[in-house]
């Protein structure tokens, strides 16, 4: 069995990665799978930045922080809000971009990133984008970026679905392969647990406190995003690495979606393995595993029954403890108005509410809109937009202050965003329009 699932990239892929022609690149649908190939590109250093498009926002940050871990492709960005990706890009302090198809192009549309300047996309599983129903979408990113080199990364090249994109973008490009799921699934049963990114350092602290291992082996792709699980890694039974553990042990945890042959290697260690996975990946884990199945760690319904036994736990050992002179004192005469059981529900409410957050003021920021006085634009026609078109409150929409060619319209900096995308492509009063934040 093989840990190294570095892929090979022989004189025909390097040609094509270093003459500017398409390239396919098979591998998991997982971001560490990406680094390899992350390596290999060099992102123009003048010119737009290196644009990867994945299919979902938890894919999005998945991507982002793989390619992060690549010094030449640094800084990475994940599109999270459409102004903040504006100014750093307007700041050219991007050398990769990571985005979904609709936010990339929501950011041309505003005006924040000309696709035209773009020299390299990588598009990231377009298979799961075409199920996403984002194919018009691909299509428009494409036609406005015909000038960059194309690389596809996909779990499958041969995948029906995507037979007309390769065609037209990457028709007999050579295809360098990371990691090939089998044609048959022959990895034994293995279990599943469906989490995000922001949470798999959680959810594997429930499959070791459910499974409670002797100890237990946690794969992590990366080696330098170990640090992710400090809080399990503290555990002096659970050893975590990107190497193989040396002997058998009861439990094997794959951080990440792995490739057939790590989930191989991983079941021939370990007396049980769990994978975790985002619901996107788990169709890619039944064509490695023969029958995986989902296994129910503790969630949120189950946390609560738990933290309210231990306060039951605890109140019995203060009603032990007695000497409740003063507790009586304080809520004796509220039990001649109310039932004592709802007296003592209300103090425990009150014991465990937090403190009020501090609302602080978003603030105004303005909005230029690409019409004016002389399209005969008026007030009352962007605020009905952003009211009953973008759906914004009335409290969010500012002053409007009308020029000849353009209006600059102040909203709450939390809602500038939502507006931009939404005024974005309609039309009023016969011209469609565009928004973007205003730089004066």
């Amino acid at each position: 069995m093989t840990w190294d699932s570095a892929p090979i990239f022989d004189a025909a892929h390097r040609a094509a990665l270093e003459g500017g022609k398409p390239l396919i690149y098979v591998c998991p649908p997982a971001g560490w799978a990406l680094a390899p190939l992350g390596a290999r590109l060099t992102p123009p250093a003048d010119d737009g930045p290196l644009l990867v498009l994945a299919p979902d926002p938890a894919t999005v940050t998945d991507v982002a922080a793989a390619l992060a871990t690549v010094p030449a492709l640094a800084p990475v960005h994940a599109v999270t809000g459409l102004a903040r990706t504006g100014r750093l890009l307007a700041d050219n302090t991007l050398r990769t971009l990571v985005t979904t198809p609709a936010e990339a192009l929501g950011l041309s549309r505003a005006s924040a990133l000309r696709l035209s300047a773009v020299r390299l996309v990588l598009l990231a599983w377009p298979e799961q984008m075409l199920a996403l129903d984002d194919g018009d979408t691909l299509d428009a990113l494409l036609a406005e970026t015909s000038g960059a080199q194309r690389i596809i990364a996909t779990s499958d090249e041969q995948l029906p679905a995507l037979a007309d994109l390769l065609t037209r973008v990457a028709h007999r490009a050579p295809v360098a392969v990371g990691a090939r799921a089998p044609d048959v699934a022959t990895t034994p049963t293995v279990r599943w647990v469906s989490t995000d990114e922001d949470r798999r350092g959680v959810t594997a602290r429930a499959v070791l406190d459910m499974t409670n291992p002797a100890r237990a082996y946690l794969w992590e792709p990366l080696a330098a995003r170990a640090g992710r699980w400090s809080a399990v890694a503290a555990d002096p039974s659970v050893f975590v690495a990107s190497a193989p553990e040396q002997e058998r042990v009861p439990l094997a945890i794959a951080g990440d979606l792995p490739s057939a042959d790590i989930l191989a290697a991983l079941a021939a260690m370990a007396d049980m393995v769990v994978v975790l996975v985002r619901p996107a990946q788990a169709p890619y884990l039944e064509r490695l595993a023969t029958h995986p199945r989902a296994l129910r760690v503790a969630d949120e319904a189950d946390v609560a029954r738990d933290r309210a036994a231990l306060v039951r736990r605890r109140l019995r050992e203060r009603l032990a403890e007695g000497d409740l002179t003063g507790e009586l004192l304080t809520l004796g005469p509220l039990f001649d108005e109310y039932d004592p059981a709802l007296v003592a529900a209300a103090a425990l409410a009150t014991a465990a509410a937090p403190a009020a957050p501090v609302v602080e003021d978003p603030g105004w920021t303005r909005v230029t809109v690409s019409a004016g006085r002389r399209e005969g634009l008026r007030p009352g026609d962007l605020v009905g937009a952003l009211l009953n078109e973008v759906g914004l409150p009335r409290a969010a929409v500012g002053r409007i202050d009308l020029r000849d060619g353009f209006t600059l319209v102040e909203i709450r900096a939390d809602a500038a965003d939502r507006a931009i995308r939404g005024l974005t492509g309609i039309s009023l009063r016969g011209k469609r329009i565009t928004a973007r934040p205003d730089r004066r």
